[in-house]
C-alpha cells in the first residue's frame, strides 16, 4: 500500500508561497538589522548609528540583490501604514516616556528652538524654496491643468515640502550626547524634538487643508496669512483638547476599574489603543493627532502609571519602547530600499528631470539647509532677547553648544518622509521632487552628519576643555582638575542645575497635586505618604547611579593621566638607560684601551731590557 505524503506540491499555492516568503525575508532582515545595530553600538563605531545601519541594510538589497519578492508589495498604501500605523506609536513613547523634570528645567530652551526655531525654519526655508521654484534650473515648470485647461501653481508644493523638510530626528543626537555626559544639551535637544514634532505636523496639516481648499487659485489674499496662522493655532488647540481629554478619560478608566490592573498584558493593550484612538480622532475630524498622542502619553505617564502595579506600568514602558523600536527601524529600512527603487531613480530617459532633481537636491543640502537652519536659531535668539534681556543661572549655553545644537539640528528623520509619502501635493511632475529630495535628505544627514556628530562633539568638547583648562589656576591638585575636566565636559554646575527652578513647574504641581491627581489617582490622599517615598527611593536611587557613573568617568580621566604620566616616566628612564650604556661602553672601551697600551707598553719595555 503506498502512503500518500501529507504535503503535495499540487496544493501549494504560488501566491501562499510568495506571501511566505515575503514575511520570512522581512522579519529575518529585521532580526539582522537588530543584531548588527547592538554590535555596532557595541563596538562603539561612531560612524554607524541605529538608523544609518537599517538605511545601509535596505540600501544594499536594493543595489545587489532588487529583492524581487518585495515587487509583489502595494507601495500605494505605504504611506498610510506610516502614517496611521508605525508614526502614531513613535510620538506616542516620546510623551510616555518623558523625562518632565529635565523637559521643565530646559523650558526656555525647549520652547525657542522648538517652537519659534521650527517657525523661523519653515518661514525662511519658504521663502528660499519659493526663490528658485519658478526657474527652469531647479523646478520643472508649471504644467497645464487638463481638465480646467490652467497652470498648477508649485507653490503648495515648495510650502508642503518646506514644512515637512524642517523636521529634525534627535534618535541619532541623544544616543552620541547622553544624558550621563552632556544633561543640558540632551535635554534641551530631547524637549526641542518632541515640540518640533508638533509645530511641523500643524504646519504641514494647515499647507495640505490650504491645497484642497485653494487648489483652483492662483494667488493668495492679504488675509490669507492670517487665515494661516489661525488653522496652525487650531490644530494644536484641537489636538491639545482631545490629547488631554482622551489621556484623562483612560486615566478615569483605569482608576476605576482596578480588574484591569490584575492583567499587565490587557494593561498594555489598553494603552497603546487609547493611543491609536486619540491620532485617530483628530484625523478624522481634520485636524493634526501628533499633539493628541504626545499629550495623551504624558498623560497616561502622569497619572495612570500610578493606578498601575509596578510591574504593569513598567512592562508597557518597555513594549512601547520596542514598538517604537520597530516602527523606526522599518521605516528606516524601507528608505534605504527606496533609494534604489525611486521612480526617478529607474527612470533612465528623463534625463532632464534627474538634473533638475540632483542640482534640487545639492542646493537643499549644502545651502539651503544648513542656511535656514542657521537663520532660525538666531532669529530665535533674536526674538528671546526681545522678550527676555538674558538667561540667567547656569544653563547658558556658549558658541560650541551652539554650534552642537545646529549641527545635530540639520539630521532628518522618519517624520520628514513619512509626511511626503502622506500627501500628493502639488501634481505629479512637483511629487516626484519633492518626494525624491526629502529621500535623500534624510539618507544623507542621517549617513553622513549622524555618523560624524561623535567626531565633532568631541572637537567641541576638546575646544571649550581647553578654554577652561587656560582659565584655571596650574596649582591645582589633580583631584580638583578632574572635578574642573568632569564639570567642563557637561558643561554645567549640577548643584545649581538642583537649585534651578522654573515658576510653571511650581504652579503646576501645587494645582496638580490639589485637584488633578486626587480626581484620577486611585485613593490618592490616602496613598500619597506612599507615593512620594516610593518617587524619593526611585530618585536617590538614580541619583546614587548617577553618582557611580559621574565617579567612574573621574576615575577613568584620572587613570588615564596616570598611565600617560607613567608611559613618559619610562619612556624618560629607558632613554637615560640607553645613555648611562652608551657611557659605560665607552668607559669600558677606553679602559680597555688603556690597558692594551700598558701591555704594549710593558712588553716593548721587557723587549729592550732584553735586547740590552
Amino acid at each position: 500500500m503506498e502512503i500518500q505524503p501529507f504535503i503535495q506540491a499540487s496544493n501549494l499555492e504560488t501566491k501562499s508561497l510568495i506571501t511566505g516568503g515575503i514575511f520570512i525575508a522581512f522579519t529575518t532582515i529585521l532580526g539582522i538589522i537588530a543584531l548588527l545595530q547592538t554590535y555596532c553600538e557595541h563596538r562603539h563605531y561612531n560612524l554607524l548609528r541605529e538608523a544609518s545601519v537599517a538605511i545601509l541594510i535596505g540600501l544594499l538589497i536594493g543595489v545587489f540583490t532588487e529583492f524581487q519578492v518585495l515587487q509583489n508589495v502595494n507601495y500605494d498604501n505605504s504611506s498610510e501604514i506610516f502614517f496611521f500605523v508605525l508614526l502614531p506609536i513613535i510620538v506616542f513613547k516620546e510623551g510616555y516616556n518623558l523625562n518632565k523634570q529635565h523637559f521643565m528645567k530646559n523650558f526656555f530652551y525647549v520652547v525657542l528652538y522648538g517652537i519659534f526655531g521650527t517657525i523661523f525654519n519653515f518661514i525662511v526655508l519658504a521663502a528660499l524654496n519659493y526663490s528658485i521654484t519658478n526657474t527652469t534650473i531647479f523646478w520643472i515648470p508649471p504644467s497645464i491643468d487638463s481638465e480646467n485647461n490652467t497652470p498648477i501653481n508649485s507653490r503648495y508644493a515648495s510650502t508642503f515640502y518646506s514644512a515637512c523638510i524642517s523636521s529634525k530626528d534627535s534618535a541619532v543626537s541623544l544616543s552620541v550626547l547622553e544624558f550621563e555626559h552632556a544633561p543640558k544639551l540632551h535635554s534641551i535637544i530631547f524637549g526641542e524634538q518632541i515640540l518640533n514634532d508638533v509645530v511641523v505636523f500643524a504646519i504641514s496639516k494647515t499647507v495640505e487643508k490650504f491645497h484642497d481648499q485653494s487648489e483652483a487659485k492662483s494667488a493668495w489674499e492679504w488675509y490669507s496669512v492670517f487665515i494661516f496662522i489661525g488653522w496652525i493655532l487650531a490644530n494644536l488647540l484641537v489636538g491639545l483638547i482631545v490629547g488631554v481629554l482622551v489621556g484623562s478619560l483612560a486615566t478615569w478608566i483605569t482608576k476605576e476599574s482596578r480588574f484591569l490592573s490584575e492583567h499587565s498584558s490587557v494593561v498594555t493593550a489598553f494603552t497603546i489603543y487609547i493611543a491609536y484612538f486619540a491620532f485617530c480622532v483628530c484625523e478624522a475630524i481634520g485636524f493634526c493627532g501628533v499633539l493628541a498622542v504626545l499629550l495623551c502619553g504624558i498623560m497616561l505617564s502622569h497619572y495612570q502609571t500610578y493606578n498601575l502595579p509596578k510591574i504593569s506600568a513598567t512592562s508597557s514602558k518597555i513594549t512601547i519602547k520596542a514598538l517604537a523600536y520597530i516602527s523606526e527601524t522599518i521605516i528606516y529600512f524601507y528608505i534605504g530600499y527606496m533609494v534604489t527603487e525611486n521612480a526617478i531613480v529607474k527612470d533612465s530617459y528623463d534625463s532632464n528631470l534627474k538634473s533638475q532633481v540632483y542640482t534640487f537636491l545639492l542646493v537643499q543640502y549644502f545651502v539651503f539647509s544648513p542656511l535656514a537652519k542657521l537663520s532660525s536659531m538666531l532669529l530665535a535668539h533674536g526674538f528671546a532677547i526681545i522678550i527676555r534681556m538674558k538667561t540667567k543661572g547656569p544653563w547658558r549655553i556658549n558658541k560650541y553648544e551652539f554650534f552642537l545644537l545646529f549641527y545635530s539640528g540639520l539630521i532628518k528623520g522618519v517624520v520628514a518622509y513619512a509626511l511626503i509619502c502622506e500627501q500628493d501635493v502639488g501634481g505629479k511632475d512637483y511629487y516626484k521632487i519633492i518626494q525624491t529630495t526629502s529621500l535623500y535628505m534624510v539618507v544623507f544627514t542621517t549617513l553622513i552628519n549622524g555618523g560624524t556628530l561623535k567626531y565633532v562633539c568631541e572637537w567641541a568638547y576638546k575646544r571649550m576643555e581647553k578654554e577652561s583648562s587656560t582659565a584655571q589656576s596650574r596649582t591645582q591638585s589633580s583631584q580638583s582638575q578632574a572635578k574642573a575636566i568632569r564639570q567642563t565636559f557637561i558643561q554645567e554646575d549640577l548643584v545649581a542645575y538642583k537649585k534651578l527652578k522654573n515658576k510653571s513647574e511650581k504652579f503646576f504641581k501645587g494645582f496638580d497635586e490639589k485637584y488633578i491627581k486626587p480626581f484620577l489617582i486611585y485613593k490618592y490622599n490616602q496613598r500619597k505618604d506612599d507615593i512620594r517615598l516610593a518617587k524619593k527611593l526611585e530618585k536617590n536611587k538614580s541619583k546614587y547611579e548617577k553618582e557611580q557613573d559621574f565617579k567612574m568617568y573621574d576615575d577613568s580621566i584620572r587613570q588615564q593621566r596616570e598611565e600617560l604620566e607613567l608611559h613618559k616616566q619610562k619612556r624618560n628612564e629607558l632613554t637615560q638607560i640607553e645613555y648611562s650604556n652608551s657611557d659605560s661602553d665607552e668607559e669600558e672601551s677606553s679602559h680597555q684601551n688603556g690597558e692594551l697600551q700598558e701591555v704594549k707598553k710593558s712588553k716593548k719595555q721587557n723587549g729592550d731590557r732584553t735586547h740590552d
